[in-house]
């Protein structure tokens, strides 16, 4: 059973952290993979296991998210004029007319693996900071 909340929630810190360090700098890269997999590694819970499935999940998604989000926005209506009118046309006539759709999927595939490496590590921190919390509680009952 995948728990989409913890999931959800990870992918939302990630892409957000993300966004900000555009504005406040080394926020972005490596450390909103990081507290994106902390957050749903800790929130999932369980072994080990799951905190590298989640954190890393959670994280590369976000980053890929995050690469077209920003390859549109900043491109805006000169990548939609480059698709249609490049790339549509070259591969109906059939030249070699991909290569600008090859590196907007080169980049978001390089930032999902990226951030998925980063948010393993996130997560793992997370499972290690429930359990240890898990056993504080426990010495204190």
């Amino acid at each position: 059973m995948v728990n989409w909340k913890a999931l959800g929630l990870g992918v939302i810190i990630t892409l957000t952290l993300a966004y900000l360090g555009k504005y406040i700098p080394h926020l972005d890269t490596p450390i909103a993979p990081i507290i994106g997999g902390i957050v749903s590694g800790y929130m999932v819970g369980g072994s080990y296991k799951n905190g590298i499935i989640y954190g890393g999940l959670s994280a590369g998604i976000a980053g890929f998210v995050y690469t077209i989000i920003v390859i549109i926005l900043n491109s805006g209506i000169g990548l939609a004029t480059t698709v249609s009118m490049n790339i549509a046309p070259m591969l109906l006539n059939g030249e070699s007319g991909i290569i600008t759709a090859s590196i907007i999927i080169l980049g978001a595939l390089i930032s999902f693996v990226t951030y998925l490496i980063i948010g393993l590590l996130g997560g793992i921190i997370g499972i290690a900071i429930k359990e240890r919390n898990a056993e504080k509680q426990i010495l204190r009952s």
